[in-house]
């Protein structure tokens, strides 16, 4: 018996088809792309408010021991409350190798950078550091009357070295842009919470 072979089927795609597959790829990933940037400038922020809620209590508690608020420092000298804290924070091996009063310029490799909880993510992407230079302070102590105080988010232009203790005012910092899309996080001394503050107003 003579049976005839079956034709082959042929497969792949057009040209047309190819362009459509792709287009719609190009669509979810445009509609994707917000999305993922949303999510982690959400997780940026969650750190940033988690690193301010404890250097806040981490002051209270210097605070409660030593019954006063830490002592300013000046800006190329070691000191200050970021320096004064860290034993509050778990970083007492760290603040036994430095010498409060010394410069800032002789400082050692292992003092460049500041602890991780000293370190706000939205504004490390900022960070722009030349070898053998100290990073900025992400975060600044604003003093105010009766020993009260609150810890901010660093304007977006302030360059303290993280180890000078920075302090501004908060009519001060109301003034700048943050680095949290214009706007500051901020832990308001004794009190619970972190806040967040825009154009010199608290948002919800």
């Amino acid at each position: 018996m003579n049976f005839a072979k079956p034709a082959k089927r042929v497969l792949g795609v057009t040209v047309i088809e190819l362009m459509i597959v792709l287009a719609i790829i190009g669509v979810l990933m445009a509609l994707l792309f917000p999305a993922i940037q949303s999510v982690r400038e959400r997780a940026r922020d969650t750190v940033c408010k988690n690193n301010l809620h404890q250097l806040n209590l981490a002051v209270a508690s210097y605070v409660g021991i030593h019954k006063r608020l830490p002592r300013p420092s000046t800006p190329d000298l070691f000191g200050g409350w970021s320096v004064e804290i860290l034993p509050f924070i778990e970083q007492k091996n760290l603040a036994d190798t430095i010498v409060p009063g010394s410069r800032i310029e002789s400082a050692s490799d292992v003092l460049l950078r500041q602890p991780r909880i000293m370190r706000c993510p939205s504004r490390e992407i900022l960070d722009n550091i030349a070898d053998g230079k100290m990073y900025p302070s992400h975060y600044v102590l604003a003093p105010s009357r009766r020993e009260s105080f609150s810890i901010s988010d660093a304007p977006v232009k302030f360059n303290v070295a993280w180890a000078s203790g920075a302090q501004l005012r908060l009519n001060e910092i109301k003034r700048e842009k943050g680095p949290h899309r214009g706007g500051f996080f901020y832990s308001g001394g004794f009190q619970d919470g972190v806040r967040f503050m825009l154009n010199g107003e608290d948002v919800n």
